[in-house]
Parts: C-alpha cells; sequence; structure tokens
C-alpha cells in the first residue's frame, strides 16, 4: 500500500501534513489568490496538462512552483538549492565537475556525469531542453519562476524526463514599461556580489531586457599542510532578451546568455585510505600518511589535504581548479490563432568546461583526473495548443528534433603510475608518467511526436491521455588506452586488440511509445481529486570509459510506469491549502554506473536494474492573519531493487576482471528517503517601511553514498572488498551521509516614496550542518568525498525603479 510506511515515517508525514502549514508564495501553493484575500504577492501560473497556463490547485499532477520572489526569500541562489525545498526532490553535486550534479526523485537517480549517459530528470530553460548538467549549476538570475514538475513527464517533454522536469523560466522583456533593479551583497567569505537588471519597454510592441550578475568569493576550505584556501570562486553571468510584437496576434522572443565561472576546486577530503598490496614496504607508510590527515582533520569538513600537482608530470599546474563557460541562445516565434496559439521554439546551448581533481583528498599522490568537455546542442520544437468544442476539450500536441555534437574526456593518474617495460610498451616510453584516456566524440540525433488532450465530460470530471513516439539515434567514437605524460600521444589502447589511435565505434537507434491517461474530479470548486498512470522513458545509453569491448555494448533504455493519486484542497476563504499525493513507479532496465578499477585502471561501467518504489508527498499552507504564513511540505519514498544483475572484480591484480554478479541487495545511493521543509513569512507595511521576513528550515534524512551492503567488505567473493574487520568498520561509519538540517533566514526592510529602496540581512545554512554529499569508493583503495557549503551570511542593498 501507498501509505505502509514504518511508524517513524508515518509520525515525519503526519508532523507535515496535519500542521496545515506553508506559505501563499511556498512552493507548491503559489497562485492567484482569491480577491477577498491579500496574499497575491507571488502568484504565479504553471504548466498545465496540455502546456497551457494553469492555476496549481486545478492542476491534475503533483508540482512544486516558486516565484521569483520566494526564490529571493528562501534563499535559493542557485539551481542545486532548488530540490532542498521540494518534496521527493534531491540534487547531489557532481564528483568530477562542481557546475554540474545528479538529480534524484521518486527513487529514480543519475548517478554520473558523462555526456554519453541521460538524465532521468529534465531540466529545461526558458522551453528549452539542456541535455547536459556541465555548466548547469548555476546561480538564478531574474528568473521569473521555478516549476518542478513529479513524475514520468513523457508525453509533454519527452525522452529523459522519466522522474519529472525541472521548468526554469526566466524574465521576459516587459512592453511599455520602463524599469530595472540593481543590488549590491557582501558577505561571508568576503563575498561581492552585484547584479543589475533593466527592462527597456521602447513600445507597446518593442522591448529589451538586460540582466548582469557578477559574484567574486574566497575560498573556505584549508589546506592543513600548506594553509591555502580553496574553493573560492569568480563568476559572470549576463543575459539579454528582445521581445518584438509586429501584431496584435504574433511575438518574437530572441534570447543570449552566457555564463563563465573559475572555482578554486573542487577539494575533497580523505575518509578512508587502503594503498594496494603492491606498495610492499611502502604499503604502511602511505596509508599512515592518509591517517595522520585525517586525524588532523578531525571531523571538520572545512580542512582538506592536496597533492601539489607538481608531484605527478602531466597535472595542471592550476591546481585544483574548474573553468565553464557557457552559451545559450533561444529563437521563439508565437502566434496566437482562433483556437489558442503555436509556438516554433528553438535552442542552442554550447558548454566548454576543463577541470583538475584530487580524488583520494589526501597530500599523497594517490589518484588525479581531469576532465575536458565541450559539446553543442540544438533543438526545434513546433507546437500548438489550444481549446475546441466550446472550451471543453483543451490540447497539445507538437513536433521536436534535437541534436548533440562534442567531446568529452577524462585522464586519471593514480599513484604516480609510470609506465613499465612490456611487450606494448615502446622502450622510450619506459618510466615516464602513465595517464588512462578515455575520451568520446558524440554525434546524437533525437526526434519525437506527441499530443495530449484533456476533456471535460461534465462540468466537474476530466479525463486526460497523450502519447509520444520518440527516437533517438546515438553515435560515439571512444579512444581508451593511455597516455604519457597526460599529452595526446597514446602509448598502449584498452582492448590491446585495438590499435594505436585506439578509435572504437559505437552506433545504435532506440525508439519508444510513451502514454499518459488520468482523470480528475472536482468534489467541490476547492477539492480536487485526481489519478493517472504514466509511462516515462529515459533514454538508452552508449559508453564512454571501458577498457575491454565487452563493456562497451549500449545499455538498454530506461521504462518507467508509474500510478499517481492525489487531493488538492482550499479551505477557510482561501487562506488555506492542503495538497497530498501518494504514487507507485516501477522502473525496468534503471541505468546504474559504478566506478571500477581493474588492474588499477579507473572506469565507468554501465549497468541495468530494476527498481519499485512508493512514496507519498504532501504540501500545506496557512495565512493566520493577514501577511503572516506558516508553510511546510515533506516527503517519503520507499525504493528498492527487485533485479540487478551488476559487474563487479574478481580476482587480484595484475589479473583482475569484470564479472557479473547479482547485486539486489545494494543500496541505491544519491536517494534520500525522508524530507520535510517547515517555515513562516511576514510580510507588513509599517507606514513608511515595509518589513518581509522569511525563515525556513528544510531536513532530509540519511542518504546512502556506497551502494555495496556492509557484509560484503571483508568479503572476498566476486564484488566484494576483502578488507580487514577493522577496516570494514572505518567503511562502514562514512557509508553513508548523516541527516541534513537547513536553515535559511531573510529580513528586508524597504523605505523610500515606494519603498523601492530594500536593505536585507541574510543568511544560509545557520545551522551549520554540512554533510557528505558526493563520496566516492574506488574499489577498495580509498573513499574521498565533498561536503554542502558551511554557514553563510551577508547584506543586500537594492534599488527599484
Amino acid at each position: 500500500m501507498i501509505f505502509k510506511q514504518n511508524r517513524d515515517s508515518a509520525r515525519l508525514l503526519a508532523a507535515v501534513s496535519l500542521g496545515a502549514i506553508a506559505l501563499s508564495a511556498a512552493p507548491a501553493f503559489a497562485q492567484a489568490a482569491p480577491e477577498e484575500t491579500q496574499y497575491d504577492d507571488d502568484a504565479i501560473v504553471v504548466i498545465g496538462v496540455t502546456k497551457q497556463d494553469a492555476n496549481i490547485q486545478e492542476t491534475p499532477i503533483a508540482i512544486t512552483a516558486f516565484s521569483g520572489e520566494t526564490l529571493t526569500e528562501q534563499g535559493i541562489s542557485k539551481v542545486e538549492d532548488i530540490a532542498s525545498f521540494t518534496p521527493g526532490f534531491n540534487i547531489r553535486g557532481a564528483g568530477n565537475n562542481p557546475t554540474a550534479f545528479s538529480l534524484a526523485m521518486r527513487g529514480q537517480v543519475q548517478n554520473d556525469n558523462i555526456a554519453t549517459l541521460e538524465p532521468s530528470v529534465g531540466t529545461y530553460l526558458d522551453e528549452m531542453y539542456i541535455a547536459r548538467a556541465y555548466g548547469l549549476n548555476v546561480e538564478l538570475v531574474d528568473v521569473e519562476s521555478v516549476q518542478v514538475l513529479k513524475g514520468p513527464q513523457g508525453t509533454l517533454f519527452g525522452r529523459n524526463t522519466s522522474a519529472g522536469a525541472v521548468l526554469i523560466q526566466t524574465a521576459n522583456p516587459r512592453y511599455d514599461e520602463i524599469s530595472g533593479k540593481m543590488s549590491a551583497t557582501y558577505g561571508r567569505f568576503d563575498e561581492r556580489t552585484g547584479q543589475a537588471v533593466l527592462n527597456l519597454g521602447l513600445s507597446d510592441s518593442l522591448a529589451i531586457r538586460g540582466a548582469l550578475y557578477y559574484q567574486k568569493r574566497d575560498g573556505y576550505k584549508t589546506d592543513i599542510n600548506t594553509g591555502a584556501k580553496y574553493e573560492g570562486r569568480e563568476t559572470w553571468n549576463g543575459r539579454v532578451k528582445l521581445g518584438w510584437k509586429p501584431t496584435d496576434t504574433f511575438e518574437i522572443l530572441l534570447s543570449g546568455e552566457w555564463y563563465d565561472t573559475y572555482i578554486d576546486g573542487p577539494v575533497r577530503q580523505n575518509l578512508f585510505f587502503n594503498a594496494p598490496a603492491a606498495f610492499g614496504p611502502a604499503k604502511p607508510i602511505v596509508d599512515g600518511i592518509a591517517a595522520a590527515e585525517r586525524e588532523e582533520f578531525g571531523g571538520n569538513p572545512n580542512l582538506a589535504a592536496y597533492t601539489p600537482p607538481s608531484a605527478v608530470i602531466g597535472a595542471d599546474p592550476r591546481g585544483p581548479f574548474n573553468k565553464t563557460k557557457t552559451q545559450t541562445y533561444t529563437a521563439k516565434f508565437i502566434l496566437d490563432t482562433s483556437f489558442g496559439q503555436i509556438r516554433w521554439i528553438n535552442g542552442y546551448r554550447g558548454v566548454q568546461s576543463e577541470n583538475l581533481v584530487d580524488l583520494d583528498g589526501t597530500s599523497f599522490a594517490g589518484h588525479f583526473t581531469e576532465g575536458t568537455q565541450d559539446l553543442k546542442q540544438y533543438s526545434t520544437e513546433l507546437q500548438a495548443t489550444g481549446t475546441a468544442f466550446d472550451d471543453r476539450l483543451n490540447f497539445a500536441t507538437g513536433i521536436t528534433y534535437f541534436r548533440e555534437t562534442g567531446f568529452d574526456q577524462s585522464r586519471s593518474n593514480l599513484f604516480n603510475g609510470k609506465f613499465a617495460a612490456g611487450p606494448t610498451v615502446p622502450a622510450e616510453f619506459v618510466g615516464r608518467t602513465s595517464w588512462s584516456n578515455f575520451s568520446g566524440t558524440l554525434d546524437n540525433d533525437s526526434f519525437g511526436m506527441y499530443g495530449q488532450l484533456n476533456y471535460a465530460l461534465t462540468d466537474r470530471f476530466n479525463v486526460t491521455g497523450g502519447l509520444r513516439y520518440s527516437i533517438d539515434d546515438k553515435r560515439v567514437i571512444t579512444r581508451s588506452g593511455d597516455v604519457v605524460d597526460n599529452t595526446d600521444q597514446f602509448v598502449r589502447c584498452t582492448p590491446a586488440t585495438v590499435a594505436i589511435p585506439c578509435d572504437r565505434e559505437r552506433h545504435k537507434t532506440f525508439t519508444n511509445l510513451s502514454y499518459t491517461i488520468g482523470a480528475d474530479y472536482d468534489v467541490t470548486d476547492d477539492i480536487l481529486i485526481y489519478a493517472k498512470q504514466s509511462k516515462g522513458y529515459r533514454s538508452g545509453a552508449l559508453q564512454l570509459r571501458t577498457v575491454t569491448l565487452e563493456d562497451s555494448i549500449p545499455s538498454d533504455p530506461e521504462i518507467v510506469n508509474e500510478q499517481e493519486i492525489g487531493i488538492k484542497t482550499t479551505f477557510l476563504d482561501g487562506r488555506a491549502r492542503f495538497n497530498i499525493a501518494g504514487y507507485h513507479n516501477k522502473v525496468r532496465d534503471a541505468q546504474r554506473s559504478p566506478v571500477l578499477a581493474p588492474n588499477g585502471i579507473s572506469q565507468t561501467v554501465i549497468e541495468n536494474a530494476d527498481t519499485e518504489t512508493w512514496g507519498v508527498e504532501a504540501d500545506a499552507s496557512f495565512e493566520v492573519v493577514d501577511g503572516f504564513t506558516l508553510f511546510a511540505s515533506g516527503a517519503i519514498s520507499d525504493p528498492k531493487y527487485t533485479r540487478y544483475e551488476g559487474k563487479a572484480l574478481a580476482g587480484t591484480p595484475p589479473t583482475q576482471t569484470i564479472v557479473t554478479v547479482d547485486k539486489s541487495d545494494y543500496l541505491l545511493v544519491g536517494i534520500v528517503k525522508e524530507q520535510f521543509t517547515v517555515g513562516a513569512n511576514l510580510k507588513q507595511d509599517l507606514g513608511g517601511v515595509g518589513l518581509d521576513a522569511n525563515i525556513v528550515y528544510a531536513w532530509q534524512g540519511k542518504m546512502p553514498q556506497i551502494d555495496i551492503p556492509v557484509n560484503m567488505f571483508t568479503s572476498t567473493a566476486p564484488g566484494g572488498l576483502g578488507l580487514t574487520q577493522a577496516q570494514a568498520d572505518q567503511l562502514a561509519a562514512v557509508a553513508q551521509s548523516g541527516s541534513l538540517g537547513l536553515l535559511n533566514a531573510r529580513v528586508a526592510l524597504s523605505f523610500g516614496p515606494e519603498k523601492n529602496f530594500e536593505v536585507a540581512l541574510w543568511g544560509k545554512n545557520l545551522t551549520n550542518d554540512q554533510e557528505q554529499q558526493y563520496t566516492l569508493l574506488l574499489s577498495n583503495i580509498y573513499v574521498g568525498t565533498s561536503y554542502n557549503e558551511p554557514r553563510s551570511y551577508g547584506v543586500t542593498a537594492s534599488f527599484k525603479f
């Protein structure tokens, strides 16, 4: 049953739901309020079941929505922050790139970031699909709204939305209006942020809107050996939008956005180290270095020990760094018709990124990895939406095309490895530094055709049905092997049967038919009940990091079937709302991509598994008195594997092999089972001064970071780690992150003739709770981890006109 949970989970949900508290600006309830109420400042519309504007309380799917003002009030400044305040949604930073992340929703997860792997939660920026997470974890600049759609969105949004979709809408130009905003922030870690927005409504048919953002911040992590600071950053973000209405029924929207960031990091911390036996007499020394540094860390997540790049020939001399640039352009053509709208949406996005990461998190030359990405995507969608039969029928239909090209490369050096003499190594390379290379050149095409209808059988009873056919044609040329001194000179290929330059080509076409069927009924004007069944599709994947021909076989598509039932209610003359949804899904061929290191060569292996998840999500709000609102949300999920034939290592170096093992009892990494958010907002006019105060606490339960069951830590069977009991106990202590509670608060005073001047004091993570966010276990060798950011606070002054 959907609500069959353990007692503690039930109490958690009861505390959230029976409290019936949330903000009119609260995530899942931002909507137009009745005329007699006073709290419609954050009213927004959401995308309905036929891609047309709708009231969130009248939309029969689970949605969490934030207005731009709510994002500011709750301290949601970056894309990754959205999940902390969205029930049933979790984002964890990527291990290889701080501008990327892994998304998890309703028991489904993307657990790696490689250009050949697809997400299960799709992200859309101004209606354009963003294929890759690189450069996506950015600041939310001049954003009008964010909407999180739960469950498979395969009919309206297509592939790679098998768990849900995140829709980010930036502010459009406003006609016949000259307005703007300037703000400056100073905060902890010497944070200096400036932002400016200017809207030039030149006429009732032509407008330009521009936004510029700059931030520079010092690092907050300290190297215990050198005293150097890491995790500082400098970011530029700019956007220009042009709106033109040649006629009353035709509008053109053009947009260009540029993003550029440089980060002194990421820097990871070591939690476990077990040098390979091949180190011989040096093994205790190496293990001792790591152990001494862990002791000096003392559990402080903001201390680190970094290997100087000079220790490994070929390592980038800049040390730990990440440099990412994106360029995003869109062109929309919107025609109003007698039945609705025809929209032609075109987009281009380019991403260039490079970084160096010390994955093991010690000062010993353990595991350096470098990444380089140069990716381009082009997309177009022609859609028609509207109504018919006296507005009883709402429809959406369209065709889409998506093309992606580019390059993704990862290079690693493990334990300052050198080329040894052998039949495949020319004499001139013996003794020089060996870097393993995994790179791929992509060439992908995707096509989609969809249609969805919502029909009112009666004034209160509606039915919804939709279909989408998808074709994904994928090609990749991979190059796996070892290069000398991190140059482009290949010394040997993996597998050795492939000749230098080590090229291997794969081509696979995937097809799918997704569907949605549902019904909703207005019990009263204030109570909506609904039920739906939907099928989602995550495209199959091609391998990028492989060392044999066998493990480069394409991964099957991920197919999701989900049932959802829900109720949305409004009461107390619109002052209170309570929504709850229960769901059940089964995923066939869920994609997993663990990192293995056979014979010291780190690689990613793609696997398929089956999962099943039951869950429940709830949101509530209550305006106690005019201007004072309480809010809450919560989610519980119970995911598990029902089938999982995965890959593991068998044997010992140098004769280790990859074998198939049963992993059905493994843990689902990166998925949080329990979450809740509570908070309050106060808006008051104190005469010459306006007061806007907000406090919100977001909590999530423990999260598995290592999927291997504890009983396999000491096992020597395939997949076992072969550790001593003492080592196993040490690893078990860090195998999952602790529960995380984030407390954000903001108090703002506005003044001036039109209260257009504002000074705000704000704080994020005021509890200073830091837990593991991305933890990597490389075979049985080491565990390195990253943490969420520490407490920050500051003051922001702004001026609107």
